[in-house]
């Protein structure tokens, strides 16, 4: 069956959809009705799809097209209003991560779409790896022997054009509209919400306890730099360490640290490391499965009723005092202008040890975090 789809967001991220409905469209199970977007379409696009219905309003688009189901992914501060315009349109939803920068927000999706009897799937693409399911499969049936914790540790690099791109980035609020673009809650949202999904742990109610450290090596009002160590209601300790002001960027890594066995999930590269042993993935796309599940029940990779202990994190992050700025005496910076990036020398070394130890910055001595 062919499903028909809008896409809201044609630019940023969602060029990443407008490639994937070409392809799925070419495959016959889909069909563009429509795209919104408030810039016009870029060129590449515009040649795809330029013959499509477009509009700079989503809920104009939706009365006209009548999709069977709607991609929100625009900016984080939008998703609630947007999302709105397609449950009570009558049309199933996917939305990209994170859901809502709010706890309130995400309830209001969550229960909307409960009360419409539409899907709702989230786009946490690390769920559809692979490495993911594998690994969640071994967990599950103690092949890894009891779980002593879960680390992650990442560090990437921004210049100062990532926090220019739009009037939201870098921000908590804007305009008085909560926007939690911060490290833990959007660049490495999929971090949070895969430790606590590989641990069973995705309701609000499943976590027991919290603690975050929040830094920043910039003017902006979000982390850039941080630690997390919660404890979920299974008394597993999940620590996620990271960064946007590494000196040597790599991909993120989760640590499952059991008993018996030791795994790292590489979830940006579809890899499992077991003991040492790489395994290699394949990966479904949100959308995929989304499809699937529509058709054949599959289940949803990340229902957004999965979302709470990870809404919960971001609740908390956001509710806690602006993230302190580290002394310039701890930096280093690289360039000029757009391309200017600021460093903290050893960071790398800090996230890592934090996801092996599963300690916090502080608890590691960190001189920058003290």
């Amino acid at each position: 069956m062919t499903r028909t789809v809008v896409l809201a967001g044609a630019s940023g991220y969602g060029a990443t959809y407008v490639r994937e409905i070409a392809e799925l469209e070419g495959q016959g199970r889909v069909r563009l009705v429509g795209l919104c977007d408030l810039q016009p379409l870029d060129t590449d696009t515009y040649k795809q799809f330029g013959d499509r219905p477009f509009d700079t309003r989503l809920d104009r688009l939706l009365a006209e097209t009548r999709p069977d189901l709607a991609i929100v992914a625009t900016p984080i501060h939008t998703h609630l209003p947007l999302s709105r315009q397609v449950l009570n349109a009558g049309s199933h939803l996917l939305l990209e991560k994170p859901p809502a920068p709010s706890a309130a927000e995400w309830r209001e999706i969550l229960t909307l779409a409960r009360h419409k009897s539409l899907s709702c799937q989230v786009g946490f693409q690390s769920l559809g790896s692979g490495a993911y399911t594998r690994l969640a499969e071994l967990m599950a049936a103690g092949e890894l022997g009891a779980i002593r914790g879960i680390g992650c540790y990442g560090a990437w690099s921004r210049d100062a054009a990532y926090y220019q791109r739009a009037t939201w980035a870098g921000r908590r609020e804007l305009n008085g509209v909560p926007v939690a673009d911060g490290a833990l809650t959007n660049p490495f949202a999929h971090a949070v919400a895969t430790a606590l999904a590989l641990d069973g742990s995705t309701g609000w109610d499943d976590i027991a306890g919290l603690e975050a450290e929040l830094l920043r090596v910039r003017d902006i009002q979000v982390d850039d730099t941080s630690c997390l160590r919660l404890r979920t209601g299974r008394n597993t300790v999940i620590t996620i360490a990271v960064t946007l002001a590494a000196e040597t960027p790599s991909e993120p890594v989760i640590v499952v640290h059991g008993t018996q066995r030791r795994a790292e999930l590489h979830y940006t590269r579809d890899l499992l490391v077991l003991d040492g042993q790489p395994e290699h993935h394949g990966r479904t796309s949100p959308l995929e499965n989304f499809l699937a599940n529509l058709g054949d029940g599959v289940p949803l990779q990340c229902d957004i009723a999965a979302c709470g202990a990870f809404t919960r994190v971001l609740e908390h992050i956001n509710s806690t005092p602006t993230p302190r700025l580290i002394s310039e005496r701890w930096l280093t910076h690289d360039g000029g202008g757009p391309g200017a990036k600021t460093h903290i020398p050893g960071v790398e070394q800090a996230v890592r040890a934090s996801a092996e130890q599963l300690s916090t910055f502080t608890e590691l001595a960190e001189p920058w975090a003290v």
